[in-house]
């Protein structure tokens, strides 16, 4: 379910892209980039809560507590409304700041601008509140449900395409006016779902002060993680509309966007591990635990490697192809972003494991730390002179760096072998990795631009990286699983 739902979200993505690219033009694209980005820093406060509601769910579906899954949902909501609070309060304050002092916008579009920055202010809090009850549905491992809710969300994005080629008014105000319609429509719709289907879905203001304490003690940790990537991203974001303008906002804007339909592949798959690994610590079940962080992170470098090889070589070609205008620097910026989300978002399994212990102090302070740093070192790149494309580059080796540093960590943290990790995953995804590449650098010269070898190329790679696959990266009990799975499909149809 998760995987047609990512197939039809991707595709939506894609054209919605397109077509609010050329309405927008290039420099509102870069505007709506770069002032959501400025709210989007906010999330940070999302995220960590996110985290911590999933965690502590997981955690007492998993012990099997009735009383502790209503008493972690009643104080995740309390923790949320503050959050929606603090969201505006800083919001109006700090990020009308940046917007009328340090951001570049043309003076004829910052009325626009404001009101956009107002919208998303709106679409941010509506977020928030849905939180709880996201994470009530994933953690329940209702992925029909949520692969429907998601889907209705990307028809509602075509809905808001649609609407706006019709419009005849401020197209940017438009679209912050309809995005904000979307989030606030979902928002309903998962939360009459949830009381429907959930008791625990209930509110009250008598949950133990133990709980929340302790949500509050793991996301304050996880708190400071998230804050230090929303520094490292938006920051970056802000830095580089600084000294570079709006162009290059659009260039990143648009590698987001490739590179979130790439990664959103192996997202689907990590979202259903997550519930997995977290209630086998829960229930104590280690070996089984490791089993699936040694599998999962196999998974989500094929799932993503096979997906991003034909963009790489192909990156130009397919930016014509889907959105006629290629604003300059975008195929570096998503060459460089895919390489950086291959080396990362394979650990995501393993990361899982760690949050899943609660112990989140010494897991990420470190990270943390780097990922702040890295705001300073890309500010001391640029004021070198450095090109957007040596910019982007250092930011996407400094976040290898900080994850690698987060990995070791996670070795001492849950009595994890990092050696024997190496040798049964990561030795072999680098034997993959080589051989693909081996093979696509001598067939260069024959991969014309046309649909036709566009799709022989995507065909060509998914046939050698899944072979590749099953002959030097899966186990012999893998194997075996995959086949049994196959023939039982078969025999169905």
């Amino acid at each position: 379910m998760l995987y047609l739902r990512m197939a039809f979200i991707m595709i939506v993505s894609l054209y919605t892209s397109r077509i609010v690219l050329q309405t927008l033009g290039v420099d509102d694209y870069g505007i709506n980039n770069v002032v959501g980005g400025t709210v989007t820093f906010l999330t940070f406060l999302v995220y960590s809560m996110n985290t911590a509601t999933q965690r502590f769910l997981n955690i007492a579906i998993g012990k099997n507590d009735e009383k502790e899954v209503r008493d972690v949902f009643s104080a995740s909501l309390a923790i949320h409304f503050f959050i929606l609070l603090l969201v505006v309060v800083i919001g109006e304050v700090v990020g009308l700041w940046l917007l009328y002092n340090k951001l570049v916008i043309p003076a004829d579009r910052m009325n626009a601008a404001f009101w956009l920055f107002q919208f998303t202010i709106v679409s941010t809090c509506t977020m928030v509140m849905s939180i709880p009850y996201n994470a009530e549905v994933i953690a329940h491992e209702k992925m029909n449900v949520y692969a429907y809710l998601s889907v209705f969300d990307a028809v509602l994005k075509l809905l808001v395409v649609y609407l706006l080629k019709l419009s005849n008014y401020d197209k940017l105000i438009t679209f912050g006016f309809l995005t904000m319609c979307t989030y606030i429509l979902n928002r309903v719709l998962y939360t009459v779902y949830c009381k429907r289907t959930f008791p625990e879905c209930k509110f009250t203001p008598h949950f133990p002060k133990k709980i929340f304490k302790e949500m509050l003690v793991f996301a304050g940790w996880d708190l400071f993680g998230v804050f230090a990537w929303a520094c490292a991203t938006q920051g970056a974001t802000i830095l580089l509309n600084m000294f570079f303008g709006t162009l290059v906002n659009a260039a990143r804007g648009i590698a987001g966007t490739v590179l979130g339909a790439v990664k959103g592949f192996s997202q689907n798959f990590t979202t259903a591990l997550n519930p997995a690994i977290t209630k086998a610590y829960g229930a104590k079940n280690y070996e089984y635990m490791t089993k699936l962080m040694y599998s999962g992170s196999k998974l989500v470098f094929v799932l993503l490697y096979t997906l991003m090889l034909p963009l790489f070589i192909k990156c130009h070609y397919v930016l014509e192809l889907w959105l006629g205008i290629v604003p300059e620097y975008s195929v570096t910026f998503i060459r460089i972003l895919l390489v950086q989300t291959l080396v990362v978002t394979m650990w995501t399994p393993l990361f899982i494991s760690g949050l899943a212990t609660g112990k989140i102090k010494s897991f990420g302070l470190i990270t943390s730390c780097l990922n702040i740093f890295q705001v300073v070192v890309c500010y001391i790149i640029l004021m070198m002179g450095a090109s957007p494309e040596i910019t982007v580059m250092s930011l996407g080796i400094w976040e290898i760096l900080a994850y690698s540093v987060q990995l070791y960590t996670l070795g001492k943290l849950i009595d994890f072998s990092l050696w024997d990790y190496f040798k049964k995953v990561q030795v072999k995804c680098i034997i993959i990795l080589g051989i693909t590449v081996l093979i696509y650098y001598c067939l260069t010269d024959f991969l014309y631009n046309n649909f036709v070898n566009f799709l022989l190329l995507c065909v060509s790679t998914t046939v050698i990286s899944l072979s590749l696959t099953y002959y030097i990266l899966l186990e012999s009990s893998e194997r075996v699983f995959f086949v049994s799975k196959l023939k039982s499909v078969i025999k169905k149809h």
